[in-house]
């Protein structure tokens, strides 16, 4: 995990808060997202931007340069946005790894009565969250608790102790946009986390690379992604952990179980009636396992 988010907010959680708040403002149903939360958590100029077409497509263009890559973040949101709106009473503790400006807490705030929902971030990020929604007067669910932690210095496993996270409960986990900024000691430790926490039927959703992106293979396919690795680069959050074709050995580790996966053409079909989203979209997968036992 880069240092800089230990001193600074999350570029990329700022990027997939930007993608919500202006594809909330979408007139076209495939882009228009629900998180109306967004709007609010973003600086106030640029939603106003946001709110018209023209305006909205010269911040697109401005933002969104690389190929596929506002419309891989969409159809991300509404498929994990899916999950939480048709999760069963059986979940009883939601964990949020990385959650950056998630909303769901508070937009799924009815689905997630009878669980316990905790978002784990850096400070810096998770406090600028907070006290972006307070301005706006929001409130937070009562069963929603909040777990900063230093990645680079702090014990997870004491944290979640701490705040009360019990283990072998039935849980969903969520690692959205996470762990491709992970290194392979950060991706072992997390999910023998989620391992020894999580109860039989706990489900995992999270997001990953092939391992063509980490290794940059496609930087001079189109200069708009070379572009779009520099700054990564430059912010401290480039890819370094993939996956490339044993998906099922990597959750065999753990004690998962694959029960679904989405890459580019399934999303592109499912969410906006294409054949695929773009190049960068086309290195990113969807995975959904189970605990086994």
């Amino acid at each position: 995990m880069s240092k800089r988010i230990e001193t600074k907010v999350s570029i990329t959680a700022q990027g997939t808060c930007l993608t919500r708040a202006v594809s909330y403002y979408e007139k076209d149903p495939n882009y228009k997202s629900d998180d109306y939360i967004a709007p609010m958590l973003v600086p106030s100029y640029l939603n106003l931007i946001a709110k018209t077409e023209f305006s909205r497509k010269i911040l697109k263009k401005c933002f969104f340069k690389a190929p596929g890559n506002y419309e891989y973040l969409i159809a991300r949101t509404k498929f994990i946005d899916t999950v939480f709106r048709n999760l069963g009473s059986n979940i009883e503790q939601v964990l949020i790894f990385g959650a950056g400006f998630d909303s769901r807490a508070i937009r799924f705030k009815d689905e997630l009565e009878k669980a316990r929902v905790f978002e784990l971030d850096a400070q810096v990020t998770q406090q600028t969250k907070i006290n972006s929604i307070k301005k706006k007067n929001i409130k937070f669910p009562p069963n929603l608790n909040f777990i900063s932690i230093d990645f680079n210095k702090e014990s997870l496993s004491q944290k979640l102790d701490e705040a009360g996270f019990v283990k072998n409960k039935n849980c969903l986990f969520l690692l959205e946009g996470l762990t491709m900024y992970l290194n392979e000691e950060s991706i072992n430790n997390t999910f023998n986390l989620v391992n020894e926490y999580s109860g039989k039927n706990s489900l995992v959703i999270f997001d990953y690379v092939a391992a063509s992106l980490a290794r940059q293979e496609d930087r001079y396919d189109d200069p708009k992604i070379k572009k779009h690795y520099e700054f990564l680069a430059k912010v401290g959050e480039k890819p370094c952990f993939a996956i490339d074709g044993y998906i099922h050995d990597f959750l065999a580790k753990y004690k998962l179980d694959l029960t679904d996966e989405l890459d580019s053409s399934r999303l592109a079909k499912e969410y906006f009636n294409k054949e695929d989203l773009g190049l960068i979209a086309k290195k990113f997968r969807i995975a959904t396992a189970i605990k086994k036992v």
